[in-house]
């Protein structure tokens, strides 16, 4: 639970208890509840100062424990009130704290190296600071064939309107009158662009009749518009790869150790274990935040127009399919 930050009635009854835990040393519960709070604090100051990431708050604390005893009394009342005090320690700690975690970093990734474990190639990118991976841009968006002819793939579909060529039945008749406005398909088309994959598997001879085209020539569309995505698949697959391996070294680390007596070889162990967790932790979390469809601004970029246009075109898509969305049980349709 979050305590910071402490209002001033709470800070200066901080102050108080800890003076009088000075006054009374031997007060063993006065000791244990301000300790506690000094912890909270310790872990909590690095987030709230945005020192250090949250995830590394708990090693920062261990590395501030042995001196929890020294903080509580060597305060002194003054210009600076005990959180004020355990502010400005977090401050210069956390530079030492940062300092040795590289230096660990460092020592890991020789030991990891210097062991003949496969942590090149592949591995090597995550060593040295993944960031750069473009994984959210499309290289080269305006190169090619195949990108050049989507604008005008797009204005054909917008253009070749044959609502009577696929007729749907009386349940998506509404809907299907909905789409006879043109910038009501151009937001179709446009949604579409945005996850064309999904439309191409599934829904693609629908989508035709509703937009009122040839369904060969939206599936061309939307093959092309897919193939711009395969960058970024590639990468999410290569990601989910190394992330793999990353798990199956943990599970080996692990077997290893609960086999191991030698306490030299343990201690090694457990450097590699971390080492592979925060490795692992790292690519896991890449994964999640990587997107593999196309963003707005992207679309607009293919198709030649605005990203505002994208945006409300999917606005406006919204609005459409939820007032023709229904609320029947599935046993009710036919």
């Amino acid at each position: 639970m979050r305590i910071l930050p402490l209002c001033e009635s709470e800070s200066q009854q901080l102050d108080r208890q800890v003076m009088q835990y000075q006054s009374e040393p031997k007060n063993a519960a006065l000791y244990r509840s301000l300790h506690h709070r000094t912890q909270e604090l310790l872990y909590e100051l690095p987030r709230y100062l945005r020192l250090l990431d949250e995830e590394d708050c708990v090693h920062f604390l261990f590395f501030c424990w042995d001196t929890i005893d020294h903080y509580l009394n060597s305060f002194k009342i003054g210009r600076l009130s005990y959180v004020g005090y355990l502010t400005q320690v977090v401050r210069q700690r956390s530079r030492y704290f940062i300092h040795q975690q590289k230096d660990k970093i460092k020592k890991e990734r020789l030991l990891v190296k210097s062991q003949g474990y496969d942590y090149t190639d592949p591995f090597d990118a995550m060593l040295t600071a993944e960031q750069t991976i473009p994984y959210h841009s499309l290289q080269g968006m305006d190169k090619g064939q195949n990108n050049q002819s989507l604008p005008t793939l797009f204005n054909t579909l917008l253009k070749t309107y044959q609502p009577d060529r696929h007729p749907l039945g009386e349940t998506h008749r509404p809907l299907q009158q909905a789409f006879a406005n043109k910038t009501n398909r151009k937001r179709l088309l446009i949604v579409l662009t945005l996850c064309p994959d999904y439309t191409h598997t599934h829904l693609l001879e629908e989508m035709a009749a509703l937009l009122g085209t040839d369904p060969s020539l939206l599936s061309t569309f939307l093959i092309r518009v897919n193939e711009l995505l395969e960058e970024k698949r590639s990468i999410h697959r290569q990601f989910e790869t190394i992330s793999n391996r990353h798990f199956r070294r943990l599970l080996e680390i692990e077997a290893a150790l609960q086999q191991e007596t030698g306490e030299e070889e343990i201690k090694r162990l457990e450097q590699l274990r971390l080492w592979t967790i925060r490795l692992y932790k790292a690519k896991v979390k890449q994964i999640r935040e990587m997107e593999i469809s196309l963003s707005h601004s992207e679309a607009g970029k293919i198709l030649q127009i605005p990203k505002g246009t994208v945006d409300s075109a999917v606005h406006y898509i919204r609005k459409l399919l939820a007032h023709h969305m229904d609320e029947m049980r599935l046993n009710d349709y036919p």
